[in-house]
Formats: structure tokens, C-alpha cells, sequence
């Protein structure tokens, strides 16, 4: 059975949080849906602070270096980069090849079998880290 375990992109701070989250201050919650709470922070009425995030799944599967792969996950396989996505149709994770990442049917896209023979270099929702228009072969 596949590790079910998230990692968390802060939309008002821009920054990456998780996996391994302090359990005295966050907790997930379900509020319309999944949500992340932190309990050092409150909302303007006094509630514990739901924060602003992305939930990003485990894939349950690992690169080349032993690193876990998360959705969004930008990864270099075989010199291209491919963004790791999820396919609802099929029900699985796929790398999706960065420049055809609006077309789902691109036969550029690979099985994310694939994943565990990439590098990962970055995420897709972290300013900064990696230049798309100038670092995409």
C-alpha cells in the first residue's frame, strides 16, 4: 500500500511547507474539503488559522537519488524537464513534458513509472528556483 503523506505550498508566504510537519502547531482538518490549520496563528474571529495551501500528494515513488517525489514536482529525465501531474482519466501520476503542459493527450508525456529514473531539480510553484524560459532544453 502507497504512504499517503503531503507536502504543502503556502499561497501568502510563497514558500514550500512540509512533508514532516510539526503536529503541535499544524493539523489537517477537513473544512469544505481538506484543509491546513495552524494552531499558533488565529482568524479574525478567533478561530485557529486555516492557512491558504496546495495540498501536493506523494507519488509513493522516489528519483534516482532516493528523494520522494511529490505532484508538481519539476524533474529532469534524460536532459528534458517534465512536470510530475495526475491524471484523472487514468488515475495515476505522469510526467508531463514542461512545454506541452496544457495539452493531457501530448504524446510527449511519460508513464510515471518514469519517475524513479528522473532527477528532481525543483517545484513548479516555487519562484525562483528554476527559470523556465531559460533553463528548459
Amino acid at each position: 500500500m502507497r504512504e499517503l503523506k503531503y507536502k504543502f505550498w503556502d499561497r501568502e508566504e510563497k514558500r514550500m511547507i512540509g512533508p514532516n510537519l510539526d503536529s503541535e502547531r499544524y493539523y489537517i482538518g477537513s473544512y469544505n474539503g481538506l484543509a491546513l490549520f495552524d494552531t499558533e496563528r488565529e482568524d479574525e474571529d478567533g478561530y485557529t488559522y486555516q492557512m491558504d495551501v496546495e495540498f501536493l500528494q506523494y507519488t509513493g515513488l522516489k528519483d534516482r537519488n532516493g528523494k520522494e517525489a511529490y505532484h508538481k514536482d519539476i524533474v529532469d529525465y534524460e536532459g528534458f524537464l517534465y512536470v510530475i501531474e495526475w491524471d484523472e482519466k487514468n488515475t495515476g501520476f505522469y510526467l508531463a513534458y514542461i512545454r506541452d503542459l496544457h495539452n493531457p493527450e501530448s504524446e510527449e508525456h511519460l508513464k510515471g513509472s518514469c519517475i524513479t529514473l528522473s532527477t528532481i531539480k525543483s517545484h513548479i510553484l516555487e519562484p525562483g528556483k528554476l527559470l523556465l524560459g531559460e533553463d528548459t532544453p
